[in-house]
């Protein structure tokens, strides 16, 4: 397990890439409006109990996460893609409960 990242409970989430330069904003913007429908393809996939989709949906977004400056993400996707290979039903449902109230807080940048 990987040391928990977790900013304080209700602080906004901004970008390490944009903070380190600001002219990523633009793609990080687009990655932070696409978030959404990742985690609705994650809620489809666990409700149908469809753990391979669900692995696949967290490992895109273990990867990207980080690309795009939010390590956070990367932590929980990361948790979430073990525990889709386990195919636990309820472990799955807390994870994806923790990431999408991580992804309500995630900002471009805290400025």
């Amino acid at each position: 397990m990987m040391p928990d990242q977790n900013p304080p409970p209700e602080d906004p989430i901004s970008s390490d890439l944009v903070k380190e330069d600001p002219s990523y904003a633009d793609i990080v913007v687009q990655f932070v409006e696409g978030l959404n429908e990742r985690l609705s393809t994650m809620e489809n996939a666990l409700t149908g109990s469809d753990f391979e989709a669900l692995r696949v949906a967290a490992h895109q977004l273990k990867g990207s996460g980080g690309g795009y400056g939010y390590p956070v993400l990367t932590q929980h996707a990361a948790e979430l893609e073990q525990l889709a290979r386990q195919a636990s039903l309820d472990l799955c449902a807390t994870e994806l409960e923790e990431l999408k109230e991580l992804c309500a807080r995630i900002v471009v940048s805290g400025d």
